[in-house]
């Protein structure tokens, strides 16, 4: 038996590769993120051959947790993910497939019934007699029809280096060996050391800075350390300190400062990211800013959290697609892009150029240092999977500690004083 979560537009197609009577557990359509995830958890309390579901049954963001936490509860279960519609560089299909899911594509303009054969043959214990007549039904078509045929399926590698794509026969006879599986844990139960998070922006003046305070304070507020680094030339840190100070005339000498508990690392040429981290920070926050004008832009290929800024107007909405193009080659799966002072039709068509990204509409924010709720809300989603209890000891492990130090002292006078008497 099999369990479905599929989309309106997969429904069709799976039950003509696995017919109605496989099905144990089923829910269509789009789901809120607790939905899915709570229907991932059904199906995890329930003995079956395989899991299927596709992508487009919510948020992308929402789909990987619950796949994942699937996968955590039921490592043995066969899940295959249908994404229609989806190009080669897809990061969602990139991370599942670095997770060893089965993962049938199609490029956007093929028609989707092409993954029925493959569907039908990814199933466990089916007869081979039944893939035969699948193999010979299906996949009778022009060869003008197989040309447009440009469906995948992807499975673990430790890198996607081949763009080549499996023909009918590849599909139909290809035996999937169960592989091991080991799970990347995004989530964390405790900070250990020091989490970068690099902020850059697609171009220059594009709020990265302000971006970069909005989640160093978000993140304060929490109650961990953070350090934000000025990691681009534009001196933005000094007039923020003199603005803190009251006065532009004010002059520093200190090349770093404290505002509401975090501390701004100015741009000097002391900056050096192995001193930085060993600071001892929570989280250590780089403002890039932009990414073709900063020194430090190779460190947003190496940070723990990836955020990318572009503007939402109709006139530079072609610096997002810009950047994205240039960074093709590279998995963007785990990038974030922030588009602020945007409104919700825009940033629907921004999502429709970015597929396989997850892209938040920041809310207009005017003072950083102020709470907002809504940002707040957006924040939370961009920050949840890499926070975790703080490593700071809190005010009461601490008073438990004074009194068990005092405790000692006492019983050490009392002995000594035993000793003398």
């Amino acid at each position: 038996m099999n369990a479905v979560i599929i989309s309106s537009k997969a429904s069709a197609l799976v039950h003509e590769a696995i017919g109605n009577t496989d099905v144990s557990f089923e829910k269509t359509g789009r789901f809120e993120g607790g939905q899915f995830v709570e229907f991932c958890e059904a199906v995890a309390r329930i003995n079956i051959n395989a899991f299927i579901t596709d992508i487009d049954c919510t948020d992308a963001q929402t789909f990987l947790r619950g796949i994942s936490q699937y996968r955590v509860i039921r490592p043995n279960t066969k899940i295959i993910v249908i994404a229609l519609d989806r190009y080669d560089d897809d990061g969602v299909v990139h991370e599942l497939a670095d997770m060893g899911i089965n993962v049938v594509t199609t490029s956007p303009g093929t028609k989707p019934k092409s993954i029925i054969p493959a569907l039908r043959n990814l199933l466990p214990e089916r007869d081979q007699g039944d893939r035969n007549a699948a193999s010979q039904v299906d996949w009778e078509s022009t060869d003008s029809e197989m040309e447009k045929v440009k469906e995948r399926i992807y499975r673990y590698t430790a890198k996607l280096t081949s763009s080549g794509g499996f023909d009918s026969s590849d599909v139909m006879d290809l035996e999937l060996p169960d592989v091991p599986i080991q799970e990347r844990i995004i989530l964390k139960d405790r900070i250990i050391g020091t989490i970068l998070v690099a902020v850059m922006g697609v171009e220059s003046k594009v709020g990265s800075t302000h971006q970069s305070i909005l989640i160093a304070n978000y993140l304060k507020r929490k109650g961990y350390s953070v350090g934000l680094v000025e990691a681009n030339g534009s001196s933005d840190f000094t007039a923020i300190e003199n603005a803190y100070e009251g006065t532009p005339d004010f002059k520093s000498t200190h090349l770093h400062f404290t505002i509401e508990g975090v501390e701004y690392y100015k741009n000097n040429s002391r900056l050096d990211i192995n001193q930085l981290v060993t600071a001892g920070h929570d989280y250590l926050i780089l403002d890039i800013g932009g990414f073709e004008e900063s020194d430090w832009s190779k460190e947003f290929y190496r940070a723990s959290v990836n955020i990318v800024v572009g503007a939402g107007s109709d006139w530079r909405q072609g610096k997002i697609r810009r950047f994205r193009d240039i960074h093709k080659k590279m998995d963007q799966s785990n990038w974030v892009y922030c588009i602020p002072f945007v409104e919700n039709l825009s940033i629907q068509d921004i999502r429709k150029e970015l597929p396989g990204n997850l892209v938040y509409r920041i809310p207009p924010h005017a003072d950083p240092y102020k709470h907002q709720s809504d940002t707040e809300s957006v924040l939370n989603k961009l920050m949840k999977s890499y926070m975790g209890d703080s490593k700071k000891i809190s005010s009461k492990s601490m008073l438990y500690g004074i009194l068990g130090l005092c405790i000692l002292i006492i019983v050490v006078l009392i002995i000594l004083l035993a000793i003398k008497i």
